[in-house]
């Protein structure tokens, strides 16, 4: 089932300028993530969707264009049989729409999980692939296929991860890698 993106519910989620970047250089410039159902993304919507709060205030339309991505919302609907009733529960996106800060933390975070752990595969790969070739050229190479602008990330911060990630994996040839997720 395809979603169109024009007429379709989504949830925002505010996210960091590089990993927005990163987002969009993987999704085909598209600032709308459209996760598979059977994907971890769908489920931590799922669990983290609720109604809109009565004193939501709408954000203003640069806010929205800048610091965040959407995530598509399908229709959903579960049945979920209690042992007391046969009740059918249903989660339905029609009215569930809504993200709140700490919801949108935990999609946050995770997105910055995967964005962490292609990094690392992609350092990796690279490292064991040219000999010749330092971190620092692998660590730019990788921001620049992926369209992450220096402005928006630091080096340092980039360098740091690698460094701890191969401390914590040195006696091990580590590759961390994870299906597409969305």
């Amino acid at each position: 089932m395809a979603i169109d993106p024009q007429n379709s519910f989504s949830v925002s989620v505010k996210v960091s300028p590089a990993l927005k970047a990163y987002l969009l250089a993987v999704n085909g410039g598209s600032d709308l993530i459209i996760p598979a159902k059977e994907s971890r993304l769908w489920g931590l919507v799922k669990m983290h969707v609720e109604l809109l709060p009565g004193n939501y205030q709408p954000r203003k339309a640069s806010d929205e264009e800048e610091n965040y991505i959407r995530i598509a919302l399908f229709r959903y609907g579960m049945p979920t049989y209690n042992a007391d009733h046969d009740k059918v529960q249903w989660i339905d996106t029609l009215w569930r729409n809504h993200l709140s800060p700490s919801g949108q933390q935990v999609i946050a975070d995770y997105l910055m999980r995967n964005f962490k752990q292609q990094f690392r595969a992609y350092v990796t790969g690279a490292l064991a692939n040219n000999q010749s070739l330092s971190i620092h050229d692998a660590i730019f190479s990788f921001c620049e296929r992926h369209s992450v602008n220096m402005d928006k990330i630091t080096y340092e911060m980039l360098r740091k991860d690698w460094y701890r990630f191969r401390l914590r994996n040195k006696d091990q040839n580590v590759v961390p890698m994870t299906p597409k997720d969305f």
